[in-house]
């Protein structure tokens, strides 16, 4: 999808999204958005700075893997990388899911969090101490729902409640959305400089 120029509104940068070498919209606006909202929703981060690079398709110009490290206030640091190259097609007729693979450093140990979206059997969110306390485990993989039958995705459920004023869950607050949209920014224009850039 993001290889081919078909699919103008994920591979074609629009508005503050162009750069000055012609890049701004594919893999990071489309897919990387959702894990750091997760990253962002669990770790409480406020991300100062980027250096990002980023791998783009010939064909389209959309950007099909990224790489980036983060520096953040008080110190922490994240490492991100991901791209689209997974095998298989989450739209053809035997739906292959994406793979994700989170892991938090900490200094009380190390939460884990990873598997196939379409497969909420293949992993799990395992938290693992220094100080040698038992492992906490909880089974099951969920991340993103994107059957294309139902009452569709527990988030769109979730926004039509907050609408109607009905009980719902907000999982990616403004806070949350904040800091994915200037991680992305700060990460495109990192790309584009080739220099370090700082998260407006």
């Amino acid at each position: 999808m993001l290889g081919g120029q078909a699919n103008t509104g994920w591979v074609k940068p629009t508005g503050s999204m162009v750069q000055p070498d012609g890049s701004g919209n594919g893999f990071g606006w489309g897919q990387i958005s959702h894990l750091l909202g997760w990253v962002f929703y669990v770790g409480g981060l406020d991300v100062e700075e980027v250096t990002a690079i980023t791998h783009r398709s010939e064909r389209s110009g959309a950007d099909l893997t990224d790489a980036a490290l983060m520096r953040c206030v008080g110190g922490a640091s994240i490492s991100l990388s991901g791209g689209c190259e997974w095998p298989g097609n989450e739209h053809g007729e035997e739906a292959t899911g994406k793979h994700f693979d989170i892991r938090i450093f900490g200094a009380h140990g190390v939460l884990s969090y990873g598997g196939d979206d379409k497969d909420p059997s293949s992993g799990r969110l395992e938290l693992r101490r220094h100080d040698g306390a038992p492992s906490r485990v909880v089974e099951g993989f969920l991340m993103e729902n994107t059957a294309q039958e139902g009452d569709g995705p527990e988030s769109l459920q979730n926004f039509v409640a907050a609408c109607r004023g009905l009980e719902h869950r907000n999982g990616a607050d403004q806070e949350v959305g904040l800091q994915a949209v200037r991680v992305l920014d700060a990460l495109y224009r990192s790309a584009a400089s080739g220099k370090t850039e700082k998260a407006l």
